[in-house]
């Protein structure tokens, strides 16, 4: 088993423990963003509204679709399956596996562990990563606009 490590620094997400250097860097509330190992760049972007899946694309072209009804990886083998949950993911084709695990803090470290041979692993652990900050992104902005609606008390 491999352990990644996913670091913040200012505007990035820095992927420590391989052999490759590679970041990922998100904008606009994490619905867009782009994906750099060593010289390439993949842009990634969510799946929709409810944001439980996301897509990392070379041009016009999807590379990594990760979604719980149909995820696609680059490389050989048998069918892939996505399943987010609240602060974890794992992506598993035949016996490899990712796991993805957020830190309990929005600014914490994200760990990623990984069994079995993956193509392009790191663009798959950042996309796989992706998905999962863009989901909780999403959780943290609809709670405090429900406790910025509510917590106003009686008006009046």
């Amino acid at each position: 088993m491999t352990t990644l490590t996913l670091r913040r620094q200012r505007r990035a997400w820095f992927l420590e423990g391989s052999n490759r250097a590679a970041r990922l860097r998100a904008w606009h509330g994490l619905y867009h963003g782009e994906v750099q190992v060593d010289t390439r760049s993949w842009s990634v972007e969510v799946t929709d509204r409810r944001r439980i899946g996301a897509v990392a694309r070379a041009g016009d072209r999807p590379v990594v679709r990760l979604h719980p009804r149909q995820a696609r990886v680059p490389g050989p083998g048998g069918p892939v399956r996505w399943a987010p949950r609240w602060h974890h993911g794992s992506l598993a084709r035949d016996a490899a596996r990712i796991d993805v695990r957020l830190s309990p803090w929005p600014r914490g470290r994200v760990r990623i562990e990984v069994t079995g041979a993956w193509a392009e692993l790191e663009l798959v652990a950042l996309t796989a990563a992706f998905a999962l900050l863009s989901r909780r992104h999403r959780r943290m902005v609809l709670m405090m606009a429900v406790a910025g609606a509510t917590g106003h008390g009686p008006v009046g």
